[in-house]
C-alpha cells in the first residue's frame, strides 16, 4: 500500500498514521506528559528513556527525569522533560 493511501485512511479515521501502522496511539502534551494507548508492556525503563512494546514495533520516549505516572493494561502516562517520541520497528 502506498503511503499516500495510508495517510488518506488515517485522515478519514481521524487518527495518526502511526496508529494505523502500530495499533498504538500516543499524544504528547507540552513536552512534559505523554499518554500511550495500546502498548503491550514496558521494554526499557530509565530516567532518560522509556520504551513500550507496540505490536511489532517499539515506542521510544527520550528525555530527562522521565517516570511512569500511570500504568494499566494497554494504557500509560509518562511525565518528565520529553525530548522525543518515535515508533521504530526493531530488527
Amino acid at each position: 500500500m502506498s503511503n499516500s493511501f495510508l495517510n488518506c485512511v488515517a485522515d478519514i479515521c481521524g487518527v495518526e498514521l502511526a496508529t494505523l501502522l502500530t495499533e498504538c496511539k500516543y499524544t504528547v502534551f507540552g513536552n512534559h506528559t505523554a499518554v500511550i494507548e495500546g502498548h503491550r508492556g514496558i521494554a526499557e525503563y530509565s530516567s532518560n528513556g522509556i520504551s513500550f512494546a507496540v505490536n511489532k514495533s517499539f515506542l521510544h520516549i527520550r528525555g530527562a527525569n522521565l517516570r511512569i505516572k500511570c500504568l494499566e493494561k494497554n494504557f500509560a502516562v509518562v511525565v518528565g522533560e520529553i525530548d522525543s517520541v518515535e515508533v521504530r520497528r526493531e530488527k
